[in-house]
Order: C-alpha cells, then structure tokens, then sequence
C-alpha cells in the first residue's frame, strides 16, 4: 500500500486531545511544556506540504503541491512565498542540500529537481516511481528512495556520484512484500539508513545495504538521527511506531493512542520531535520512548517537521490523501527550547 493509500485508509484519532493533559498517554510524566505552536504561513491554498528543510546557511523550503502539480515555497526575509519553477512537475516530496546554491528535491513519477544558485533543472533519473526521499553525504554520493507500493519491484534505491543517477540494486529481503522505500537519512556516507513498508529496515555501511529487523511489522515512514549510536525511525498505521537505535541494538514501542507517525527530526540525542495523522504533534524522549503530545487542535495531517539554524521548528501537512480534488496544506511552527 503506498503512502497516499495508507493516509486514506489511516483510523481517525479524535481522543488524543482528552487524553495528554499533564502526561503523555503511558503514564510517563510530561517534560517542561513547550512553546506554543502558531501558523507559520498560510498554507491552506499552497497544496499538501510534504516536507520543510534548510540547506546549511540557506533559508527554509517546504516542498509539495497536487499530485499534478508540485509547488515550493520558501521562507524570505519579508515571509514565505511561492518559487517559480522553469517547468511543470508533479507532487514533490522530499529535499536535501549542501548549500544555498545546491539543493535537491525529489517527487512523483520519477522528479529529480537540483537548484545550482541560478534556476531549478529536472536532472533525468531510470526510474518513473514516486520518489519519497532524498539524502546525501557529499554533493557526489546522494541517495533517493521510493516507490509506489503496488506490485513486487516497485522498491526503488537509487544513488549519485556526481556524475549520474543509477539503480541499485535491493538485496533480498527476509520480509515479504517490501514495494516501497519511504525515507534515507544517514550520518556519514558509510552509514546511511533506509526505511519502507512493513517495517523494513536497510543499512549501507559503505560497501554493501544489509537488512535490520527493529521489531515493527507497520510500515516505517521517517528516519533521523545525531550519528552512529542514536537513530529514530518512526510509522504506523492506526496506532503510531518508534524504535531506537542505540549502535548496538533496536529498542521498539507502540505509542497508542497516538496514531500513525509521518515525520521525525531530532537536534539533542535524548530528544526527538514528531509528527502525524490527526493534527499529530509531539515531544518523543529518545531514552524511554515514551511520547508527550500536545492537544490536537486540526484534523488536518502533519507530515514533516524541521529544526532551522534560527531555533525554531516548523511542521507542514494537509489533508493527506484526501479523495476530493480539495488540497489544503499546513504549516505551523515554534521556537524549540534549550534542551530540545
């Protein structure tokens, strides 16, 4: 089932709102509470908003748009606006840069987008999948995962060295069924991870993608990291996912009532901030895997959240997967405290 389908099909999750007051839903007292999130810029025309990032030194740019027509918008000194783009894409998903005068985007169908400081250029690729996510460890080694989620072969690895996009081949996989890669995060270029459906887990430590088994059969969508010894994958369908990577061993938790999670990112090894379904915002300690929400006050699906240089988070969404030709997205942010 691809990542579209899973958020039509998600449970609604209207309780959380009730249910956090003063600790998180294991009975695990609650950190300081934090500032109070606002709107970020009015998203509601702008379509879906898949992911908000910053290049080292570069300003935020949150990426998305129809499925028929990608859209980016950025973060100026005089607020966001819209970024004219030289030719007609589709949904975009995900971004990564090195830098102001280049950054990478990737989205449906196969779209490769690199800004080199002057205009965005569709870079060609051997592939027509969704692309879901994109990272790199120089200019010349980046890597790009999707896939949509239908039939066997549908998993999509590809990688860059500078010179052109090529398929990788996936090993094979233990788990039966794996169609979809959804994100690659990575903190060195030998040790970079891979998440997908039903749980899968791959690890390249330079020379080879090896298969990891973090006790989580749900699909995995995001993953993020402060280096070799701490890394945060998160999921879900109905009920949301963690599982921590400590460089020895995966640690695992459901964290019902929260529902599925979409998006991670993480400043401080013992903090982790995360996003999802149902207005789905919360403070994740990285130790003891136990989530602290805040009260959900939007129906509408958060995707992706990011810490800028400046100390503030911002979050984006819409109504994900939502059948009528009715895009909404969403963008919230707030200053991330001293020990977030």
């Amino acid at each position: 089932m691809s990542l579209m389908l899973r958020l039509v099909g998600a449970t609604l999750w209207l309780a959380l709102a009730t249910a956090c007051g003063e600790s998180s839903p294991t009975g695990v007292p609650a950190p300081s509470e934090p500032a109070a999130w606002s709107t970020a810029f009015d998203a509601s025309a702008a379509g879906w908003l898949m992911n908000v990032s910053a290049p080292p030194g570069g300003a935020l740019l949150a990426v998305g748009g129809r499925l028929d027509a990608g859209a980016m918008y950025q973060r100026r000194e005089d607020g966001w606006g819209p970024v004219p783009l030289t030719e007609a894409v589709p949904l975009l998903n995900w971004s990564h840069g090195f830098g102001p005068a280049d950054i990478w985007v990737v989205g449906n169908g196969g779209t490769v987008l690199h800004w080199r400081g002057t205009r965005w250029q569709r870079v060609p690729v051997p592939t027509d999948q969704d692309l879901w996510g994109i990272w790199g460890a120089a200019s010349d080694d980046l890597w790009a995962v999707g896939g949509r989620g239908r039939q066997a072969g549908d998993a999509t690895l590809l990688h860059y060295d500078g010179l052109e996009w090529t398929v990788v081949q996936v090993p094979p996989l233990q788990r039966d069924r794996v169609d979809a890669f959804y994100k690659v995060w990575g903190s060195a270029h030998d040790d970079v991870w891979v998440v997908g459906q039903k749980g899968a887990v791959l690890h390249w430590n330079g020379s080879r993608w090896t298969e990891h088994f973090v006790g989580v059969s749900d699909d995995l969508i995001s993953v993020w990291g402060t280096g070799r010894e701490r890394v945060v994958v998160v999921g879900g369908r109905s009920n949301g996912v963690v599982a921590r990577w400590d460089g020895q061993a995966w640690t695992h938790r459901e964290l019902a009532p929260l529902p599925g999670l979409n998006g991670v990112w993480m400043r401080a090894p013992s903090v982790a901030h995360v996003v999802g379904i149902e207005g789905t915002l919360a403070v994740l300690d990285v130790e003891t895997l136990a989530a602290h929400p805040v009260p959900a006050t939007t129906r509408l699906s958060f995707h992706n959240v990011f810490g800028d240089a400046s100390g503030n988070l911002t979050a984006v969404g819409g109504n994900l997967g939502a059948l009528a030709d009715d895009y909404q997205g969403l963008a919230w942010t707030r200053p991330l405290g001293p020990n977030e």
